[in-house]
């Protein structure tokens, strides 16, 4: 057996081992999976998902830098990765630059990149990042009016509005969000 055919084997017996409720074996299975063929995905995926279950962030995030180190063309793998760094006190900001070229068009992707930097007080790069994620969904209102917090941050006022407004008008923003919004309109000058 190939080591590939070996670590899928494996795999598949994790997965039974997990459908019969047992998942320590399973999570030994994967081990030995990836130990056999660390480029199985799916049972990269699993393991990660098993330990962040069993509250093991530290190993998930092993697991997952691994992960990316071997490959970094996975934004949702480097999302992951980067909200356990976030659960443990950084920023996560790092860990998604790194996997950015590999994340074009993704909305989702940008817009939780610019959150990260809005929160580190990066407004200049948000902005770039939530036109980005806009650009793959204009009609996302939670997006425009983080768009509108940077802008303003950066004291571009008449921009903060038209996003603002975008935001309002999107209607789908919760009605705390919309409150929000429209506070945001009434510090803004007209």
């Amino acid at each position: 057996m190939t080591p590939q055919q070996h670590a899928e084997s494996l795999y598949h017996r994790a997965t039974a081992s997990l459908q019969d409720g047992h998942v320590s074996e399973a999570m030994a299975q994967l081990l030995e999976a990836l130990k056999a063929n660390p480029r199985h995905d799916a049972a990269r995926q699993t393991l990660v998902g098993l330990l962040v279950e069993a509250r093991r962030p530290e190993e998930a995030m092993q697991q997952l830098q691994t992960g990316l180190t071997l490959d970094p063309r996975q934004p949702s793998m480097a999302m992951l990765l980067a909200r356990l760094q976030m659960e443990r006190g950084g920023d996560g900001i790092e860990t998604l630059q790194r996997t950015l070229p590999y994340a074009a068009g993704n909305g989702e992707y940008h817009a939780f990149l610019a959150g990260a930097l809005q929160r580190a007080q990066r407004h200049r790069e948000a902005i770039d990042q939530f036109q980005s994620a806009l650009r793959a969904a204009p009609l996302n209102g939670v997006w425009w009016m983080g768009l509108g917090i940077s802008l303003q941050a950066e004291k571009r006022l008449p921009e903060a509005t038209d996003a603002f407004r975008r935001a309002k008008s999107s209607g789908t923003l919760s009605p705390e969000l919309q409150a929000l919004v429209d506070r945001k309109l009434q510090q803004l000058p007209r």
